[in-house]
């Protein structure tokens, strides 16, 4: 039997992507899964799927940026289940672009969704989790590029989950402080085959970003041919749900990374400039 067996799992974001991934696994691991998104027609497939295969899902149609919507997620996730074993902070967007061309609204959109999505995930469930009777963790989905320096044309994503790392580490140690078994842990991805570079599609034709230059274009087109040819977002999950099983904070699922995380780091101690694009990433 697995450990994990009639435990329940949150996640937002779970229509597609990573999120999807992971509440397959979950549902395979005999986990009652609660699936939510913004992305209706995501989780329609994905109830069909899991539910197709006899396993436990349902699903959510809620909105991460809004407090009131997270809010009402937990109090029906409670009222079902009274318990929540892992919760994964999930749902993420990513628009790319020169820092000073993007909008004030794609600015506030990638925060709204990135951020405070996680905010409000912890501001609703935490208080919950502390007064349940299990053991449980909160998982915030941050990013590799959490832990790098800013790349060119990355300040709108990589600001985010910079800051998804930070609120991750306090949160870790504030509950230590809690008398109840719940921690923490930050999953920073790195290439995984979401389609996450096609955010926009989650927002009306009229905000829809409009790269500036030649050299935005190009880039933006080199990311999403990287993210498409990364993990599987099941394999991923696997990977993830094994390190969770290791009680580790930094969940790394492609170590790989490291040495882009040691250079930064070393930049930092040395006081050196951020390394270039080509040094960081020289796929790209």
């Amino acid at each position: 039997m697995s450990q994990w067996q009639n435990q329940v799992a949150v996640i937002t974001g779970a229509g597609s992507g990573i999120g999807s991934g992971l509440a397959r696994h979950a549902a395979s691991q005999g986990m009652h899964v609660v699936a939510a998104d913004i992305d209706s027609r995501g989780l329609e497939s994905l109830l069909e799927e899991i539910q197709g295969r006899g396993e436990s899902i349902y699903t959510l149609e809620i909105d991460v940026t809004s407090a009131e919507s997270v809010e009402a997620m937990a109090e029906d996730v409670f009222s079902r289940h009274g318990r929540v074993n892992l919760l994964f902070n999930n749902a993420g967007v990513l628009v790319n672009g020169a820092t000073w061309t993007r909008s004030a609204e794609d600015w506030r959109w990638n925060f709204d969704v990135n951020v405070m999505g996680v905010v409000h995930g912890i501001r609703s469930f935490v208080p919950r989790m502390l007064e349940q009777a299990e053991a449980g963790r909160v998982i915030n989905t941050g990013s590799i590029g959490g832990l790098l320096g800013g790349g060119p044309f990355m300040a709108l994503y990589q600001g985010t989950k910079h800051a998804i790392t930070a609120i991750t580490e306090s949160l870790y140690h504030e509950l230590k402080l809690e008398d109840a078994p719940i921690t923490a842990s930050v999953l920073c991805p790195g290439e995984v085959a979401t389609g996450i570079g096609e955010s926009d599609r989650l927002r009306s034709e009229a905000e829809r970003t409009r790269l500036k230059s030649t050299a935005e274009q190009q880039f933006h087109d080199a990311l999403s041919r990287g993210i498409e040819a990364g993990l599987s977002p099941d394999e991923f999950s696997e990977k993830v749900f094994a390190a969770i099983a290791q009680d580790k904070f930094w969940l790394l699922p492609q170590p790989e990374f490291k040495p882009l995380v040691q250079m930064r780091t070393q930049g930092i101690v040395d006081e050196s400039a951020p390394p270039s694009m080509d040094e960081m990433m020289p796929d790209y």
